[in-house]
């Protein structure tokens, strides 16, 4: 049967740029009518047509379509498939972190308002820090490091890091928590970045508000709150940015911070 490029927008679902596209790489060849340049396709080209869908469905480019149906072996093409279903467990594997990652992200929320200026005792895990810039300045090119975050922005936070409480100076970046990234099991690289250990912490909920407060006195109210209560710090102040939010006329930004603890 031949059909119509109007048969196959109507009754398939292909729009004219799509056939357009796939007949320039070659990989459908319909009849053309020297008279009028209607295009004609015949069974043959409309299974070529759901050949190379089924195959973008996996995430194969249009490239990599084309080699498999024009010149592919049976033994290339599994080997195509097997790389092709490594990479989509590895995909997987990476949106159930992310996923993980969005749950941990969404409790952090739902805690925000009934928390702030309240402290705890908390057990904190740790987590990979990058890029590890000092008052925002970064290096001046891209480390491995910074590619490693890149790779992975979706499993990373907005995280600071006061070294020392007596100081001023701190570090702004992005952090991975510990068990995500060991769950990863891919490696950092070289480069800026700092482990920050996880143990107990003296923990509460901050509004940073507009641009210019964040400092070093916004944190002095869990210094206070720890010598009050006779725990003993181990002189270094870290957090995540959990929000950036509109009310209203103001701009709030929610802090999750902590102070860790001699155990």
């Amino acid at each position: 049967m031949r059909y119509t490029q109007k048969d196959i927008r109507e009754r398939l679902g292909f729009s004219r740029d799509t056939l357009r596209f796939y007949e320039q790489r070659g990989i459908i060849e319909p009849e053309v009518d020297p008279k009028n340049g209607y295009r004609y396709y015949d069974d043959w080209q409309v299974n070529l047509l759901w050949d190379a869908k089924y195959y973008q469905g996996m995430g194969f480019s249009l490239a990599e379509v084309q080699e498999i149906l024009q010149r592919e072996t049976l033994d290339g093409l599994r080997g195509r498939i097997a790389e092709r279903t490594e990479e989509l467990e590895r995909e997987l594997r990476i949106k159930r972190l992310i996923l993980r990652e969005t749950e941990h992200q969404l409790d952090n929320m739902r805690q925000i308002e009934g928390s702030l200026g309240t402290y705890r005792v908390v057990e904190h895990e740790g987590c990979l820090f990058v890029p590890k810039r000092r008052d925002h300045c970064f290096d001046t090119k891209v480390t491995p490091a910074i590619e490693f975050a890149n790779r992975n922005v979706g499993l990373m936070a907005p995280y600071f890091w006061f070294p020392d409480i007596s100081e001023f100076h701190y570090h702004w970046g992005y952090a991975m928590r510990a068990s995500t990234y060991e769950a990863l099991g891919e490696p950092v690289g070289m480069g800026r970045y700092e482990r920050l250990a996880g143990g107990p912490a003296l923990m509460t909920y901050l509004d940073a508000g507009e641009r210019g407060s964040f400092s070093r006195p916004l944190f002095q109210g869990l210094i206070d709150e720890a010598d009050a209560r006779g725990l003993r710090h181990a002189g270094a102040i870290h957090g995540v940015l959990v929000a950036r939010v509109h009310e209203g006329e103001h701009y709030h930004r929610y802090l999750r911070a902590y102070l860790p603890l001699v155990g």
